[in-house]
């Protein structure tokens, strides 16, 4: 079963679209999905869920990695997620506007947003990599 729009959206705003193994950064607006994955900290087949705190986005080579060197407790990857703080985030400012938005009622698919303030429709790599006109 697919991940929700939201949680990804959640989670790809919380990992500021990057991965948060080895920081690799998408190439441009239009890849700014291809080459990343959503990794499950703890698997569906041992009970984990679909929930933001149990998913982080990794490129491909190191969630490829991660999954062939081994259980849980030996892989660096989980080492270095550990350190991080995984909680979904509870707001952050429009792109265009710099209204403060509450991530969970914001309007979103695939990476867009919808400001409810200026109607702006903005991607989330607009968001992180590029300056506010």
């Amino acid at each position: 079963m697919p991940l929700s729009n939201r949680v990804c959206f959640l989670v790809n705003l919380r990992d500021a679209l990057c991965c948060r193994q080895c920081g690799k950064q998408p190439q441009g607006p239009e890849n700014y999905h291809r080459g990343f994955e959503y990794h499950h900290r703890i698997p569906r087949s041992l009970g984990g869920s679909d929930e933001v705190e149990n998913i982080v986005l990794l490129c491909h080579h190191c969630h490829q990695t991660g999954h062939k060197t081994g259980s849980k407790t030996d892989r660096t990857e989980d080492k270095v997620l550990d350190t991080l703080d995984l909680s979904p985030p509870e707001g952050f400012s429009c792109h265009h506007c710099q209204t403060r938005l509450i991530s969970l009622s914001v309007e979103m698919n695939c990476g867009w947003y919808r400001c409810h303030a200026c109607q702006t429709q903005v991607h989330l790599y607009q968001h992180f990599y590029t300056a506010l006109a």
